[in-house]
């Protein structure tokens, strides 16, 4: 993909835009605390990315308890996990913003770019509106609508779709392993945001500081010399 090719891009949430994930895994370490489950940094490394089923059977095999509760009870987990997620939700504000995003966002609409938000899930209409962000993503992906999670390509072609445009021509940002197989599923030009490499992203950025238009546009210059 050449600079001038891109027509669109698109977001992850959670580590992209705001550092929310920290709330999740928190929530997370309380179910996992209630059920008397150790919390291990595997665990912490492992979640991010994944759905809530994900994590509760991720967190269920780190103890063997992998075929324990029926369908019933896990969700009845994965409500409760929820619950615990909103009230970290409601306390979102602006402030909560990675740096750098606001600057990034303000310069691609300046020039005319349309952006989409990629994520699954279901608060994430809640939490854009906490962190001051609907002007930018005024129209959300329902997480109803979607057949499959990350990795599936599925949240990356509805975002596409949502700016009309095709995923080839659009530059997606991630920052976890599951969220770029997610975007390189669906065909999108990745890029990492994260100290760590991450496999198959295209390129990377450390951090969310690293963000601007003319940074993405010499990379991608740069692996087409």
């Amino acid at each position: 993909m050449q600079p001038q090719d891109v027509r669109g891009f698109l977001f992850d949430l959670h580590g992209v835009l705001a550092d929310s994930w920290q709330y999740h895994l928190a929530s997370w370490q309380a179910v996992a605390q209630e059920l008397q489950i150790p919390w291990t940094d595997q665990l912490a490394t492992t979640l991010p990315g994944m759905s809530r089923a994900d994590s509760l059977q991720a967190i269920l095999a780190s103890a063997g308890r992998q075929n324990e509760f029926n369908v019933h009870q896990r969700q009845m987990l994965t409500d409760h996990e929820n619950a615990l997620y909103k009230q970290f939700v409601a306390a979102l504000t602006p402030a909560n913003r990675l740096p750098g995003i606001t600057a990034f966002l303000d310069e691609l609409v300046a020039a005319g770019y349309p952006l989409a938000l990629a994520s699954a899930s279901a608060n994430a209409p809640a939490e854009i509106k906490h962190l001051g962000l609907t002007p930018y993503f005024p129209q959300i992906v329902p997480a109803s609508s979607l057949r499959a999670s990350k990795p599936a390509p599925d949240v990356y072609l509805a975002a596409a779709s949502l700016i009309h445009q095709h995923p080839e021509d659009c530059v997606a940002f991630e920052d976890t392993v599951t969220g770029v197989r997610s975007a390189k599923a669906a065909g999108c030009f990745t890029i990492g945001i994260n100290a760590q490499k991450l496999p198959q992203a295209d390129a990377m950025f450390a951090s969310t500081r690293e963000l601007s238009l003319a940074a993405v546009q010499r990379v991608l210059g740069q692996l087409n010399v």
